[in-house]
């Protein structure tokens, strides 16, 4: 069996580089709904279905790369984050997100879902999936939710190439 795993194309929203939490928030929300930049990548040929998220940037993306069936699911969205305190003083985007993961990774309520929600709903869209053993699988996702799976892969007997932040519109690919 192989997973191919595609993270969105990258998405053409402009962003400050410091934003107060208001700010952040409501960039998130914009990333949410913004539209994406294609590349070449079509890769319809190697697998028998996709899977996607439902999030507008993921189900274009899939569209585009695969045309075979594609099964949109919540299960497979990006894991939301918002910001984690409330603060009119401007910081850092990559400070932003360090937080944000912190609180996400500690299940804190400032996050629309912590980490048990969020592994909870990846582990069994993975399970789904592996249910079809002889079927070669394309899952087109989001960064954080594509380091989960790739995580929960490699637990379960997979082999593939290893990657923190997944690039936008490249294939990864994990057998077993």
């Amino acid at each position: 069996m192989r997973i191919g795993l595609v993270r969105h194309f990258k998405v053409n929203l402009k962003r400050k580089s410091f934003m107060t939490s208001e700010e952040y928030n409501q960039y998130s929300a914009e990333y949410d709904i913004a539209e994406v930049l294609e590349n070449e990548i079509v890769i319809d040929k190697e697998w028998d279905k996709c899977y996607c998220s439902s999030l507008p940037r993921a189900a274009y993306t899939a569209k585009t790369i695969y045309h075979g069936p594609i099964i949109k699911t919540d299960k497979l969205r990006e894991i939301s984050a918002a910001a984690w305190i409330k603060t009119n003083i401007p910081l850092p985007y990559q400070l932003w997100s360090l937080l944000n993961r912190v609180a996400w990774i500690r299940n804190s309520i400032s996050q629309p879902e912590g980490r048990r929600a969020s592994l909870k709903r990846i582990n069994e869209i993975v399970d789904e999936i592996l249910k079809q053993e002889d079927k070669n699988i394309l899952i087109v996702s989001h960064a954080g939710t594509m380091y989960e799976i790739r995580k929960i892969l490699i637990k379960k007997g997979f082999e593939g190439e290893w990657f923190l932040k997944p690039k936008n519109g490249r294939l990864y690919i994990l057998k077993r």
